[in-house]
């Protein structure tokens, strides 16, 4: 078995880690191995699926749940390319250690390391499947693709700078150091691999929405960003579905119901799968409380590889 990775999409408020945590239940009821991720900035997937909030990596049931905010991924990002980093920033400048935990508070560096977290987690093989509470955007797929575009021109530029200086065959001689060229070129393609898994069949994307306008403007925008980078989703969720039959005597629930159907029709027709799921009567705060939708999501989440 291959493993596989779902992860959640979706605005704020739509209702993504109520979603994440119950198609977690769902995959560890059919007997696999589950891993439950979230890099939100505010992760609730520990309070619900095990009452406690940051849940860094606690075994709640039959799912594993792990949550990083994003001092801990500064610090992890620091512990896996801090070395790196230096070693490329140093060949260049004149300048100290300390530089390193300058870059780790850069824009766009935490939402990279979470995309590259969830790659490795995925390499490891220990999970059956791993389902991602993802932050609510897709900005961070951007900054990848002009990640790895950078690095092939910074490689370039490398190059040229360092035949100048003449510092290339003395960077040589150092026994088991990679060059700066070598880590710049690994850098690259981390960030093609990140994305080739992406677009893979390993990663099942599901776009989380409200039945309203905003929510499908909001699924459009998200699908066409994950769309140039060649990853096609596999269902939009519709969360939050007024069902008429529950409360057939109350004009605004009808009136209500009626709009959110108007809006899943549009939903339809984005992704090959719209999957719909109940209002429920209470936000949920325990594993309990997500049964209606693990139920539905039953039946819309694909099996491994």
């Amino acid at each position: 078995m291959s493993g596989l990775v779902v992860s959640f999409w979706g605005k704020g408020g739509s209702g993504k880690s109520t979603v994440a945590a119950a198609a977690a239940l769902a995959y560890a009821m059919r007997g696999l191995r589950v891993l439950a991720v979230s890099t939100d900035p505010t992760p609730a997937l520990g309070l619900i699926l095990c009452g406690r909030e940051r849940a860094h990596m606690l075994h709640c049931g039959d799912v594993t749940v792990l949550e990083v905010d994003e001092e801990d991924v500064k610090r992890l990002w620091v512990e896996r390319f801090g070395d790196e980093v230096y070693e490329v920033a140093s060949a260049f400048l004149p300048v100290e250690k300390d530089i390193v935990n300058y870059v780790a508070g850069a824009p766009g560096i935490t939402d990279q390391y979470m995309l590259y977290l969830v790659y490795s987690l995925h390499r490891k093989q220990d999970y059956d499947v791993i389902v991602w509470d993802t932050a609510a955007a897709g900005g961070s797929l951007r900054l990848l693709r002009v990640e790895e575009e950078l690095y092939r021109h910074l490689g370039d530029a490398a190059r040229l700078y360092l035949r100048i200086r003449g510092s290339l065959e003395k960077l040589r001689r150092r026994e088991k150091a990679k060059t700066p060229l070598e880590l710049i070129e690994e850098w690259r393609r981390l960030a093609r691999g990140i994305l080739d898994f992406l677009a893979s069949p390993s990663h099942r994307l599901n776009i989380v929405s409200q039945p309203d306008r905003l929510g499908l403007h909001v699924t459009r925008s998200l699908i066409e960003e994950f769309k140039l980078h060649g990853i096609e989703p596999q269902a939009v969720i519709a969360n939050m579905v007024l069902e008429p039959e529950t409360c057939p005597d109350c004009r605004p629930w009808q009136e209500d119901a009626k709009a959110q159907q108007e809006a899943l029709k549009e939903l339809e027709g984005l992704a090959p799968r719209l999957c719909l799921l109940p209002r429920l009567e209470k936000r949920p705060t325990t594993a309990s409380d997500l049964r209606p939708l693990t139920e539905r999501l039953t039946e819309c989440l694909p099996e491994p590889p």
